[in-house]
């Protein structure tokens, strides 16, 4: 009678290991690891072991062939990040020739290589697709929704921004308007109109100027272009200021009557609107490559504005 096995030899059943000790025609002995004894049939332990085999054969099919599954899901894994790396945008920081003045030209180069990353981590971040605009003859970046900009029309588009000259790096969000009566369209309408019915987006602009450490700066032609009024936060309100003859003016303000004050100043001549935060020549240098991160924390908490100049 064929079947698999020998005295002495160690083997298994479904109650665990034994030791064949004795066969005689289709009887054999067994003893068990515990050292329980067990005279047993022939044919039912051979087939026992050789399920028992095949079963393990069938396991070590199965793992080989989950390794191969992993195997090429790590390869693919590593294929996307090695893609995800080349495509992904870099900006190696500012340099000191950034800051110097130009008898002709822009000073800043890689202002389009920030512009690239700022608008990659937008994306990547999950607020959707970017696009940037280099400002022409200017040290200046933009980084706007495409269905909201308007190259031909630069004076009245909202977008983020980043810029750079002797002073420093400049960087938040900007909405202006030409001179004459402002089209209930433009961006800048759009916004003034949300901050004036919506006390929560006023909340929202107090709490982004207080964590960011940024200022809102009105610029306006009045007897000439210029500043004419920063807003910073103080308390749970809002402090205005203006110098005037070289001497400072403040006076405090709620959420509402800033908006009424934003939309009362030149309503017919140029006007720009500024939030932004400033870093000086040394500070920026300084930063390296993780200035882009930091410039990219200020554009996401300034975005609940932007969306507002698009009414979105």
């Amino acid at each position: 009678m064929s079947h698999p096995f020998e005295v002495g030899k160690p083997y298994r059943n479904r109650s665990g290991e034994y030791v064949v000790e004795a066969i005689d025609g289709n009887r054999m002995t067994i003893r068990y690891t515990d050292g329980r004894t067990l005279i047993t049939s022939v044919d039912i332990q051979a087939r026992i072991w050789e399920n028992i085999q095949f079963e393990k054969q069938m396991a070590m099919t199965e793992e080989r062939k989950r390794q191969a599954m992993e195997a090429r899901r790590e390869a693919r894994q590593r294929t996307a990040r090695t893609r995800k790396q080349r495509t992904k945008p870099t900006y190696d920081g500012f340099e000191e020739s950034d800051f110097e003045e130009k008898p002709r030209g822009v000073a800043w180069s890689g202002r389009r290589e920030l512009g690239r990353v700022l608008a990659y981590e937008l994306a990547q971040r999950g607020h959707g697709s970017f696009g940037i605009w280099i400002v022409p003859r200017q040290s200046e970046v933009h980084v706007a929704r495409e269905e909201f900009y308007d190259p031909g029309t630069r004076e009245t588009n909202a977008a983020l921004f980043v810029s750079a000259g002797e002073d420093g790096v400049s960087y938040g969000f900007h909405v202006g308007k030409p001179g004459g009566k402002a089209k209930a369209q433009w961006p800048w309408s759009v916004l003034l109109g949300q901050l004036a019915t919506q006390e929560q987006l006023q909340q929202k602009l107090h709490a982004i100027l207080q964590e960011q450490d940024l200022t809102l700066d009105l610029l306006a032609m009045e007897v000439s272009y210029g500043l004419v009024g920063q807003i910073t936060p103080e308390g749970d309100q809002f402090l205005w200021r203006h110098e005037d003859a070289g001497q400072e003016v403040t006076r405090q303000m709620n959420g509402e009557a800033l908006a009424e004050y934003l939309q009362a100043v030149a309503p017919t001549k140029r006007a720009d609107l500024y939030i932004r935060g400033r870093l000086s020549p040394k500070v920026a240098l300084q930063a390296g490559p993780a200035i882009a991160y930091q410039i990219l924390g200020a554009f996401e908490a300034l975005l609940p504005l932007y969306e507002a100049s698009s009414g979105t």
